[in-house]
C-alpha cells in the first residue's frame, strides 16, 4: 500500500472520529423564565426586593430571565436580566402605555412575545399578584382570581386560555389559594408542574427563596422540589403567626387518572358536613377544602381510600405545611394537607365542580 494512500486513509479516520466526538457532545441547554408581576394594586411595594433577590442569585447561565412589571404610578414595562462586569442588572426592553395587567389580552400578548423573542429548549413562568384560585371574576371582595390590576381581575379560565398548550415546563404561583384541583385541571395542557399554596402566601413570600434556588430553576431538570422545600423551611423558621405555610408541587400528568377516580366513585355531593372537613381560608364561610379529606369520606372501603391516596401521590409529588395557619386572626389548625384543595357545593354557594367532573 502506497504511503500517500495510507496518509489519506488515516486522514479520513481522524475526520470521522472528529465528527463522531462532535456528535456526542451535549448541546447547551437553555430555559427562558418569565416573571409576571401584577402589582398595580396594594402589592405595589412588594416586587422590587423579589427582582433583586433573583438578580443576586442568578448566575447568568443557561437562559434568559425576563420580567413584565406593572406597578402603581409607573408605566408597565418588559425587562431582561443581564450581566455586566460581573454584576447582574436589568434593562428595560419595552415600555407600554397604561394598561390592565389583569387583562387576558395583555397577559397573552406578553407570554407570546417572550416565547417568540427568547427561543429556548424550555420555558418557566412565575406569577406574583393577588389571587383566589378558581373563583370567577368578582366572586370575592378580596382577594380576586389570578391577577389583579386596581379593581380589574383575571378569571382562571381566561388565564389558561391565554397560554398556548405545552408552553411551560413549570408555573410557580406566588399568589394565594392556587393549589385547587380546579386550577390544576385548567392548566393541565399548559404546564407540566405547578408550585402553589392551598391557603394564602404570607409576605414576603418566596423572596429569600429566589436568591437560594433561582439557578436550580434553570437546570435541564428544574429542581422544583428544592424550591418548595426551601420556601417551606423559610416559613417554618419564622415566629408566631408568620409560621404559616401550605405548599405543593403538583405534576399535571396525573390529573386525568384522578379525574377518572372522581367520575367513577362520586355520583353527587359527598354527604358530609363541610364544617367537618379541613379548610384553608379564613373567611366566615369556606370555599377551599382539602381534596383527600373530602373525597375519602365517600366510603369506608380501604381499597378505595388507598387508590385515592395513590393517585394523589402521583399528582402531588411534594407537599409541606405548618401545624397551623395564623391562628389568632381567624386562622385554623392544619390537621390534613393533601396538597390539593377542592370546592364543596354548599346551599349558599351552589357553583358545581365543573372543571374536575366535566
Amino acid at each position: 500500500m502506497s504511503k500517500h494512500l495510507i496518509i489519506s486513509i488515516l486522514g479520513i479516520i481522524i475526520l470521522l472520529s472528529s465528527c463522531s466526538d462532535e456528535t456526542l457532545k451535549e448541546e447547551p441547554f437553555t430555559r427562558t423564565i418569565l416573571v409576571y408581576l401584577g402589582r398595580d394594586n396594594n402589592l405595589y411595594g412588594s416586587s422590587d426586593d423579589k427582582i433583586e433577590s433573583m438578580l443576586k442569585g442568578w448566575d447568568g447561565q443557561n437562559g434568559n430571565l425576563v420580567f413584565y412589571e406593572d406597578k402603581r404610578d409607573s408605566s408597565p414595562c418588559l425587562m431582561e436580566a443581564y450581566r455586566e462586569n460581573g454584576i447582574n442588572k436589568t434593562r428595560i426592553l419595552e415600555t407600554y402605555d397604561e394598561e390592565n395587567s389583569a387583562s387576558p389580552e395583555v397577559f397573552s400578548r406578553i407570554v407570546r412575545h417572550v416565547l417568540n423573542r427568547y427561543p429556548a429548549d424550555s420555558y418557566g413562568l412565575i406569577v406574583f399578584s393577588h389571587a383566589s384560585g378558581w373563583l370567577p371574576e368578582s366572586t370575592l371582595t378580596k382577594p380576586r382570581s389570578v391577577i389583579t390590576d386596581g379593581k380589574a381581575e383575571m378569571d382562571m379560565k381566561d388565564f389558561a386560555a391565554s397560554i398556548p398548550n405545552k408552553s411551560f415546563q413549570f408555573i410557580i404561583f406566588e399568589a394565594c389559594f392556587m393549589a385547587g384541583i380546579e386550577v390544576a385541571y385548567e392548566l393541565k395542557d399548559k404546564t407540566d408542574y405547578i408550585v402553589s399554596s392551598s391557603a394564602e402566601i404570607l409576605s414576603p413570600g418566596f423572596q429569600s427563596v429566589y436568591f437560594e434556588t433561582i439557578n436550580k430553576l434553570f437546570s435541564k431538570v428544574p429542581d422544583l422540589q428544592s424550591f418548595v422545600e426551601k420556601a417551606h423551611e423559610y416559613f417554618e423558621s419564622q415566629d408566631g403567626t408568620s409560621q404559616s405555610s401550605t405548599l405543593s408541587l403538583i405534576k399535571t400528568a396525573g390529573l386525568a387518572e384522578l379525574k377518572d377516580w372522581v367520575k367513577n366513585n362520586v355520583q353527587g355531593p359527598v354527604p358530609v358536613d363541610p364544617t367537618e372537613v379541613q379548610h384553608f381560608d379564613r373567611y366566615a364561610y369556606h370555599l377551599f377544602f382539602d381534596f383527600e379529606d373530602y373525597f375519602s369520606r365517600i366510603t369506608d372501603d380501604r381499597h378505595q381510600k388507598d387508590e385515592l391516596s395513590r393517585l394523589l401521590d402521583a399528582c402531588v409529588i411534594y407537599k409541606a405545611s405548618t401545624p397551623s395557619f395564623i391562628l389568632p386572626y381567624s386562622g385554623f389548625l392544619i390537621e390534613k394537607h393533601s396538597g390539593l384543595t377542592t370546592y364543596i357545593k354548599q346551599s349558599n354557594y351552589p357553583t358545581s365542580m365543573k372543571n374536575i367532573k366535566s
